[in-house]
């Protein structure tokens, strides 16, 4: 099975929406099969249209009756989703495969919206998704096939890693884990990079950006374990050592830390619930 050979439709072209249509140019789906519902493109869309002749329509109503749709990707706002399932809509797409990575929005809600669309997956991903690297989940209703199951996944993991979860609650604690994460870490990197210009350093956010890519590249180069690698940088009676002795004071880095994801994961959860 290969998607590259299937009509797919992206509903809403923001950040999540574009990283999807780079993903599917980059990984040689023909510009033609990629079909765009946008109401206000951006000049980064444009110029995506101009160059790889991808068609896009501010709404449903301007699309074309005879093209089959056989993957309908949902990437708008939660408060736009009713206003976009339409009778017209769920005409078109009503044999689609629906992958919805729309926050809080329930499996039941997008079936009731689609009129009993009985291929239904919800996903969610992060930021990291726009250069190809996103974590991202997917959940699938009881009544998707096993055809339409690997071609979601298929489609995910072009946007980076992908792996199923078996309960739709998982996707709250995802979305306070994982969609919130990059934000956790921009939120280190400023207050990091503050400190270091206070001490004198004037390339402080490249330097402090470079520590932590490092870092990362070294733990993955190594395939160690995040404890082991940390253990060897920390010298007895060092100033690693120091440091670390301050944030593992009664564990309250990990507590102050646990607490803040507790409350994104309780917000997603409220969210899915309105």
């Amino acid at each position: 099975m290969n998607i590259k050979n299937e009509n797919i439709l992206i509903i809403g072209a923001g950040n999540m929406g574009y990283a999807f249509i780079s993903a599917l140019i980059e990984n040689k789906v023909s510009p033609k099969n990629i079909y765009i519902i946008e109401k206000k493109p951006s000049a980064r869309l444009k110029k995506i249209q101009k160059l790889k002749k991808i068609k896009i329509f501010n709404t449903i109503n301007k699309f074309e009756m005879n093209i089959k749709i056989s993957i309908t990707i949902l990437t708008i706002k939660p408060n736009q989703l009713g206003d976009v399932f339409s009778d017209e809509l769920n005409y078109k797409i009503k044999n689609s495969l629906i992958i919805s990575i729309v926050a809080g929005k329930t499996h039941s809600t997008l079936k009731k919206l689609s009129k009993g669309n009985t291929n239904i997956a919800r996903a969610m991903t992060n930021t990291p998704a726009a250069v190809g690297w996103g974590t991202s989940i997917i959940y699938f209703a009881k009544t998707t096939t096993n055809a339409n199951k690997k071609r979601a996944m298929q489609l995910m993991s072009l946007i980076g890693q992908v792996e199923e979860v078996k309960s739709e609650k998982s996707i709250d604690t995802f979305t306070g884990l994982f969609g919130s994460g990059p934000a956790y870490l921009y939120l280190l990197i400023e207050i990091w990079s503050n400190y270091a210009k206070k001490n004198g350093f004037k390339y402080a956010e490249e330097m402090t950006v470079q520590t932590i890519l490092g870092s990362i590249l070294l733990l993955l180069h190594t395939q160690e374990k995040p404890e082991s690698l940390r253990q060897r940088v920390t010298s007895k009676g060092g100033t690693t050592e120091a440091a670390l002795m301050e944030l593992n004071n009664n564990q309250k880095f990990q507590k102050l830390f646990e607490k803040a994801i507790s409350k994104a994961i309780k917000k997603a959860t409220t969210l899915s619930k309105s």
